[in-house]
């Protein structure tokens, strides 16, 4: 080797080659030839045998492997010959301040080669990330489920989890600034003259913020889809309480990131809240109905008195399904398809008729009167008949039919039963009034109109008239014509 070494191949000003470096280069080379025929001719149809896999990620691993291949050999190259030419070394003056010391701008082979680098980690991470871990875990979990939900949850695991790219671009940008120099370039000072205790926005602390902000994000979705995902499933935690909890650590990570993107910006929390403490009194007083909101939205998903998915009764009667509780407000769905916005201290301050907090099942009613006279035990049966005989209406409990009152114009009753369709029952509803209708028809039951006989007395020439009242209007007829003895 220490004969390789003296052997010298190439010298041109001052640049040499020596035959141990080019052994090295040749090694370097087969090694990663025989790292491409290993992984796309072996490892990869072994994979792609076992786990199903589409077309569109094949052909992506394959141009990352090429890729990620000839830029290890460019690297070896660089590094075994020890060419480092710096092409750039210049200072920028800083138009932000006037005072500032200059930056210096050094561009270098070496540069280009930890940025090549950081994106070949971006990648290669990026596909480890997505088909190794998430579309395996959902083929592991969801292999039984397949479901349209299933997919959807699958597809959107994956697209979140595409944050780890944008994360390795970023920290790639702070190694080019930090080894460029660019890192310390201010845009924005928020004292004059700049001294070590003055607040600077750079280059750098901005490319910080959002590396912390994209970790926290997938930090995030990997707790919540992931760790919390196996758990959720193996626990059989109802849809609601995995809501409020992802819900809960959201808040509690996006609090903490913003503490830390503030820090990593250059500003100092202390002397922030310090400063801001009078301006805040102001905006709470202002605010203070937003502010309410907002503890009561944390109170609702501790205290779970409404989750996604309830059927709640809220003003005016609306009757919905909540689909979100947000910071602020909870969205309701009406039956009739519209999205209404709820102020959750609304959810906690008033009375809130929850149909599906226990269980998601409730009793309705729907009353019927009939004619004096008609047999009471048919219309019982018939009753009886017509709710056991909707697919909608459950069989268990059972459901009871009422005689309520002697009424003015009929003998009153009312049908109980219990139905899980919380949002279209009055639907069910309908149903069973047209099938009471159709039925009674059939077995001669009347369902009577409200009447009322009217008689007046009249004098010379006036002829005395009743005037029966009836539902659909009134009819007059000649005194004559009515009952004898009446007065």
């Amino acid at each position: 080797m220490d004969r390789l070494r003296d052997i010298l191949l190439l010298n041109v000003n001052g640049f040499t080659v020596t035959a141990y470096q080019l052994l090295l280069i040749g090694l370097a080379s087969f090694l990663l030839l025989g790292a491409n025929f290993l992984l796309l001719r072996k490892v990869l149809p072994w994979y792609y045998g076992r786990e199903s896999v589409s077309e569109k990620n094949r052909n992506r691993v394959r141009a990352v492997i090429r890729f990620s291949l000839v830029s290890l050999l460019v690297i070896a190259i660089l590094r075994i010959l020890h060419i480092d030419i710096t092409f750039i070394d210049e200072p920028i003056q800083q138009a932000s301040t006037e005072d500032g010391p200059p930056v210096y701008l050094t561009i270098r082979i070496s540069t280009l080669v930890k940025a090549l680098l950081a994106f070949i980690v971006a990648n290669v991470l990026d596909i480890l990330i997505e088909e190794l871990l998430v579309q395996r875990y959902h083929r592991t979990h969801l292999q039984n489920t397949v479901t349209q939900q299933a997919r959807d949850a699958e597809r959107d695991t994956t697209e979140r989890f595409r944050a780890v790219r944008p994360l390795m671009y970023t920290l790639a940008i702070l190694i080019i600034l930090e080894d460029t120099g660019l890192s310390s370039y201010v845009l924005y000072p928020f004292s004059e003259p700049i001294n070590e205790d003055a607040i600077l926005i750079t280059l750098g602390n901005l490319a910080q913020a959002t590396a912390i902000f994209l970790f926290l994000r997938l930090l995030l979705m990997t707790i919540t889809n992931l760790v919390l995902g196996t758990y959720y499933r193996r626990s059989k935690v109802d849809p609601g309480s995995q809501y409020a909890i992802n819900r809960l650590i959201t808040y509690f990570v996006y609090v903490v990131g913003v503490l830390l993107v503030l820090q990593a910006a250059g500003f100092d929390l202390l002397v922030l809240w310090t400063g801001a403490a009078a301006l805040l009194v102001g905006i709470g007083i202002g605010l203070q109905q937003t502010f309410n909101d907002l503890i009561c939205g944390v109170i609702i998903l501790f205290e779970r008195s409404v989750m996604v998915g309830d059927v709640v009764e809220v003003a005016d009667h609306e009757v919905g399904t909540v689909r979100k509780i947000g910071a602020r407000t909870a969205t309701v769905e009406t039956r009739d398809d519209i999205i209404i916005f709820v102020p959750n201290s609304k959810l906690i301050g008033e009375n809130v008729v929850n149909w599906s907090h226990v269980e998601r099942k409730a009793r309705f009613h729907v009353k019927v009167g009939v004619a004096y006279g008609s047999d009471t035990e048919l219309v019982r049966e018939i009753l009886f008949k017509v709710v056991d005989e909707h697919a909608r209406i459950l069989k268990t409990p059972k459901p009871i039919v009422r005689f309520l009152d002697f009424g003015n114009s009929s003998l009153d009753f009312d049908v109980l039963f219990w139905s899980r369709d919380l949002i279209r029952i009055e639907d069910i509803k309908s149903d069973v009034r047209f099938a009471i209708d159709k039925m009674f028809r059939e077995r001669g039951v009347e369902i009577p109109f409200p009447q009322r006989d009217l008689w007046i007395r009249g004098g010379k020439g006036l002829d005395r008239l009743i005037t029966t009242q009836s539902a659909n209007g009134h009819s007059v007829k000649p005194a004559e014509e009515a009952t004898e003895g009446g007065e």
